[in-house]
């Protein structure tokens, strides 16, 4: 799979929602990384989803912590999606992933970031 099959971006109530699918690894992490941020340009707000996320390696890792790094210097505020109980979600939290960051869907995203 290429790192387009690994991404889908719409607008939503005026934020950029990518939602990623499948393993994100070291065989694609940096394609998904550089898409993302080229599709997200100029986004106003932008929420991650992680809910069809099925792996997440330390490439995977490194690249959500690249995305989000990048919006936050855009100062684009950024919210991650990760269903409480999945493996993503314990990867996560085991990790310490910025827990200010983390909801469990997202229309709490959505809700967050046009507050």
């Amino acid at each position: 799979m290429t790192a387009e099959d690994r991404t889908t971006i719409r607008s939503e109530q005026g934020c950029e929602v990518v939602r990623l699918h499948g393993e994100i690894d070291h065989g694609n992490a940096e394609l998904v990384e550089r898409d993302v941020l080229a599709a997200t340009r100029a986004a106003a707000g932008v929420v991650i989803d992680l809910s069809g996320v099925t792996f997440l390696d330390s490439a995977g890792l490194r690249c959500l912590d690249h995305l989000v790094t990048a919006f936050r210097n855009r100062q684009a505020p950024v919210v991650v999606v990760a269903p409480d109980q999945g493996v993503v979600r314990f990867t996560l939290d085991l990790i310490g992933f910025l827990p200010g960051l983390l909801t469990s869907s997202v229309d709490d995203a959505l809700a967050e970031l046009t507050a």
